[in-house]
């Protein structure tokens, strides 16, 4: 029994933080909670995400492939028509 409430608590703990935020800060270091910030996935999807944390679908998202930023669609198509950015 120990065992397996172990190991469903660890299962919740890595669901839970499976995804990373990326939030706006100020000069001094404070989180811009008015700000949008962002979610990146497992999968390398980049999503804008409002303040209680739901991902906002309806906005512009992004991939990430190596070294490169792609914008997508919500569906994750890519969107030749907009600027791709890259990590250096």
């Amino acid at each position: 029994m120990k065992i397996l409430i172990f190991f469903s608590t660890l299962f919740i703990c890595l669901a839970a933080h499976a995804d990373k935020r990326i939030y706006s800060i100020d000069s001094i270091g404070n989180r811009q909670y008015d700000k949008p910030s962002y979610t990146i996935t497992d999968n390398g999807r980049i999503y804008e995400t409002d303040s209680i944390g739901n991902k906002r679908y309806d906005k512009q998202s992004y991939k990430i492939e190596g070294d490169k930023i792609l914008p997508t669609d919500s569906i994750g198509n890519r969107q030749y028509d907009k600027p791709q950015f890259e990590m250096k």
